[in-house]
């Protein structure tokens, strides 16, 4: 389905943003804007003393308290931890996803009477207060009082399903304790049916029965019996048959519901977002099933920003803090009944949650099918997703990806829950997912370009590469094709390295650079510590103080104490950003040295590496003029910069 993309809400993203193909030069510098502008750190949500993160922040003020959020949500923590895991380059963010699934699992077992006052009947189930807490205080794991609707079957599937993940996967073993919960739960999906039990899913509403609820319990049971045939000595701690039970009746009721949300008479729902989680990151749906819930989203839901959850969805609708008196989600069923009529087609919120997951989504169905139709959809997902990022208009400041955008004085805001970091943890994935397509297309290319160039001569026939690129993508126009190649041609031939570098890393051109040392100091090689740290000062100082094309961030080398903003150093994250870019350098001393780059990653200054400032341009492609023009303009200014501070370059 073709995807329009929507305006751009920041600027600095709005290059990248186009109908062509993404290069990996282009998702190099897109991760790079992000990570400068922390725009994915989810560090900042973690709640004092625990593992675990809160549901959103105050982009202004940074306070948790601020939005309402502040509580922990079991669900929310679950999809951070399985995103922490899924883009983890060095086990931190495993470690760090371990750590969330224990203290939630800590939790349920402080609170395990709820679960068995259930069971032994005593707790009346329909009572949502009295159901196990989905929602609690993180800092001390305690229960709120808070009336909320936590008839929530999805979220404890979730952290099941989650749990046993890790142990099947050999990146957290089973404990006993875990294990005696994992039953426990079991016990209680199976008493409250869970199958046919009226929850309020993931959007804590009216009592429905929902797919999307049983979804994640059939998920966690079929994650329970891999783990069982990995550790066959492994026992249920529960009744014979519960877990093939809970398996069953959910899969049983799910054939009978999908692609439906809810088939109850009067309270039928035919597509709700939610759904979309079934197919990734559960993976519980068939191929034919999934293409059928993302083409009734896409069709039924998607709006020109975001998604909308489900039609005729009242949280944060057009003006809702001005209808309801209130910015937060209501809690209890009545006051659902209360703004339920309030909304008119077209204004519901549209979620930023859920194109990312649909970007993904895509991406895995790319990497089975090397069909073209599914990276563009793929890509075209992913556009939305980083539209949605905030940019300096908006009151809680740029940079920010927010729950949802809705209709405020006429016009598409952000709502007051921005930063949100669910939204931020399923961008994390949709990035990684469009590294690992743009990786799969160019060896898709390079394969089939093998297969006619047989004798490796290195040149091929425009012909025969335009029958190439329609194998692979049969919808593309011959025209289009033809022009597209048009760069790369000479005489009719096509430079096979050229092509391929051209398409998937961005037309290589060497970068400009000019080498400046400061009068009066030693060069780098020879320079006492005291020197360094004095020279960094002054090209800091000066550094700092440039605006527009050259405005940037100072990062000293890792471990680095000498610059006071950033004691300790860049961190392994803008390490990683910066060496992708070719702006890294290694030094023995990383006192008084770092790299000073532009928030688009073209223009960077290198601090006592080679000499007091290397300066690097990487120019656009295939235009090294602009380059060097651009090295004379920021040459000039760094160098009036430092005269401020008594010092000139040689």
């Amino acid at each position: 389905m073709a995807v329009v993309l929507p305006k751009v809400h920041q600027p600095a993203l709005a290059p990248f943003i186009r109908d062509d193909l993404l290069t990996k030069e282009d998702m190099e510098k897109i991760k790079g804007l992000l990570l400068r502008n922390r725009a994915l750190d989810l560090a900042s949500g973690r709640v004092p003393g625990s593992a675990l993160l809160a549901g959103a922040l105050d982009g202004r003020s940074g306070s948790q308290s601020a939005t309402g959020y502040d509580h922990v949500w079991v669900r929310d923590n679950v999809f951070l931890a399985f995103s922490l895991c899924e883009t983890d380059d060095d086990g931190d963010g495993t470690a760090q996803a371990i750590a969330i699934v224990r203290d939630l699992a800590k939790f349920f077992m402080k609170t395990a009477s709820r679960f068995d006052e259930i069971i032994a009947g005593r707790a009346d189930p329909q009572d949502a207060m009295s159901r196990p807490h989905m929602r609690f205080k993180g800092q001390d794991l305690d229960e709120s009082p808070e009336p909320w609707n936590h008839k929530q079957n999805d979220a404890i599937g979730y952290w099941m399903w989650l749990r046993c993940r890790l142990c099947v996967e050999g990146k957290m073993p089973m404990t006993g304790d875990h294990l005696r919960l994992l039953g426990l739960m079991l016990e209680y999906l199976m008493k409250i049916e869970f199958w046919r039990d009226e929850d309020g899913g993931h959007w804590e509403e009216g009592a429905k029965v929902r797919a999307s609820s049983i979804g994640p319990v059939v998920a966690a049971a079929k994650e329970f019996q891999k783990l069982l045939q990995k550790y066959p000595g492994m026992m249920v701690p529960c009744a014979d048959g519960t877990l093939d039970a809970v398996e069953k009746m959910g899969d049983e009721a799910l054939e009978q519901t999908l692609p439906r949300e809810c088939i109850q008479e009067g309270k039928v729902r035919d597509v709700d977002s939610a759904l979309l989680f079934l197919i990734y990151p559960l993976d519980i749906v068939s191929k034919e099933m999934a293409r059928t819930i993302v083409k009734s989203v896409q069709e039924q839901l998607m709006g020109a920003i975001g998604v909308r959850r489900y039609n005729g969805d009242r949280f944060w609708c057009k003006d809702y803090e001005v209808v309801t008196g209130t910015g937060k989600e209501a809690v209890i069923d009545d006051e659902v009944a209360k703004t339920g009529e309030l909304v008119l087609p077209g204004e519901e919120a549209q979620s930023c949650l859920f194109d990312s997951i649909i970007s993904v989504i895509y991406g895995r169905w790319y990497e089975e099918s090397q069909d073209f139709e599914d990276l563009t959809s793929q890509q075209q997902h992913l556009f939305r997703s980083l539209a949605q990022i905030t940019g300096p208009d908006c009151p809680a400041g740029p940079w920010l990806v927010p729950q949802c955008f809705y209709i405020a004085s006429g016009n598409w805001v952000p709502n007051d829950i921005c930063p949100f970091l669910w939204s931020q943890a399923n961008l994390q994935i949709a990035l990684r997912w469009m590294d690992k397509s743009i990786d799969k297309s160019q060896f898709e290319i390079k394969k089939e370009l093998k297969t006619i160039d047989g004798e490796g001569v290195g040149n091929i026939q425009v012909d025969d590469l335009v029958t190439v690129f329609r194998k692979l993508n049969a919808d593309l126009p011959v025209d289009e094709i033809t022009s597209l190649l048009g760069e790369f041609c000479s005489d009719g031939n096509v430079c096979f390295d050229k092509l391929v570098e051209g398409l998937f890393c961005g037309t290589v051109t060497k970068p400009a650079q000019l080498c400046l040392n400061l009068k009066g100091i030693n060069p780098p090689q020879d320079m006492s510590p005291d020197e360094a740290q004095e020279a960094e000062r002054v090209l800091t100082d000066a550094l700092l103080e440039l605006h527009g094309e050259f405005e940037g961030e100072y990062f000293p080398l890792p471990g680095s104490q000498s610059f006071p903003a950033r004691m300790g150093g860049m961190t392994s994250k803008e390490a990683k950003c910066l060496e992708a870019q070719g702006l890294l350098f290694q030094a023995v001393e990383s006192m008084g040295r770092g790299v000073f780059a532009n928030a688009e990653l073209d223009v960077a200054v290198l601090v006592n590496g080679e000499s007091h400032a290397q300066i690097v341009v990487k120019p656009p492609a295939g235009d090294n003029d602009i380059g060097t023009k651009r090295v004379a303009r920021l040459e000039q200014a760094l160098r009036d910069a430092v005269k401020s501070s008594g010092y000139d370059f040689d």
